[in-house]
């Protein structure tokens, strides 16, 4: 595994780059009919977590940790088109559990052209190695999304796309899942850094055991306004279910489908200055479920140091 992974990163590395030094060599020939920009970024960033309950149970293991992380973007744009290369890498290392302690790689790419007026079509690959943003296990996702939007105007957006994503675990005991979804969002842009969104998803996790299947939504609510001079909050709220399809719990006495529902919100505080960035992050989970041995609370605590290159 740690073999594959690392091939893996060293050809995303390689991939960044190649970017930098076509972003290097490019000539400045620009005309007002075609006029392309090809840019690239690194960045660094170091933080520091405490998390109440990192193993996700009712016992709850309090746990400090040190992620130090190297990030990378290679941007293409044109009039009507759009082309995106990032990766960012992590190193974990956490006190009271060794777990979590291996590297995590997350790349994507995307694509976007503008097709008339109003509409957009585009596509996105990630692949994300030793960890899930949403679910924050550790298992490989791989991810393929068709999207498709429409601009109302310059504030207005209407986003419709799927998503087709494999799961991975390491030791899978039935775990390892095709997950297609459907995503709708609608986000508004008020003034140059004001902006909400609101989005709503459909999945049908297609485990290899019937355990481990289920279907649900999940409703999602950001926003994001500014503070001061280079500041913003950023708050979020998600509330998820998951009606399994062939895994029952007892209650009082009867045999009924397992059904799990999740609270996930968050605010951020980010300050800029310069290259760098500062931000400060709480995060609290409530996780509750008809099968009562599975519930928990999380509260998470994060203050990162961002440099960019």
């Amino acid at each position: 595994m740690s073999t594959v992974v690392g091939a893996r990163a060293a050809l995303v590395a390689l991939a960044l780059t190649l970017c930098t030094g076509v972003g290097s060599a490019q000539q400045p020939t620009r005309t007002e009919a075609t006029r392309k920009l090809l840019a690239w970024s690194l960045s660094t960033h170091l933080s520091y977590v405490f998390d109440s309950n990192i193993d996700h149970s009712q016992a709850g293991l309090e746990t400090f940790g040190l992620l130090a992380g190297l990030g990378g973007e290679c941007r293409l744009r044109s009039s009507g088109a759009s082309f995106d290369l990032q990766y960012d890498g992590v190193f974990r290392r956490y006190t009271n559990s060794d777990i979590w302690n291996v590297p995590g790689h997350d790349a994507s790419v995307s694509l976007a052209q503008r097709v008339g007026r109003h509409w957009t079509l585009g596509a996105a690959g990630e692949v994300a190695l030793n960890g899930s943003a949403e679910d924050r296990v550790l298992r490989n996702e791989y991810s393929v999304q068709p999207q498709l939007e429409y601009r109302f105007n310059s504030a207005n957006r209407l986003r419709l796309y799927g998503e087709y994503l494999l799961k991975r675990y390491p030791n899978p005991l039935g775990q390892d899942a095709f997950d297609p979804r459907m995503i709708i969002q609608f986000r508004q842009q008020l003034g140059e850094r004001w902006s909400w969104a609101v989005s709503g998803r459909y999945e049908y996790n297609r485990a290899d055991s019937t355990r481990y299947r289920y279907i649900g939504p999940t409703l999602g609510l950001d926003l994001t306004n500014p503070v001061g001079a280079g500041g913003r909050i950023s708050s979020s709220v998600r509330y998820r279910t998951r009606r399994f399809t062939a895994r029952t719990v007892p209650v009082n006495g009867t045999d009924v489908p397992r059904r799990d529902s999740d609270w996930v919100a968050s605010v951020a505080w980010h300050q800029m200055a310069g290259r760098w960035e500062m931000a400060w992050s709480y995060q609290y989970e409530r996780f509750r479920s008809n099968d009562t041995r599975r519930e928990f609370r999380e509260h998470m605590v994060t203050m990162t140091l961002n440099r960019s290159w």
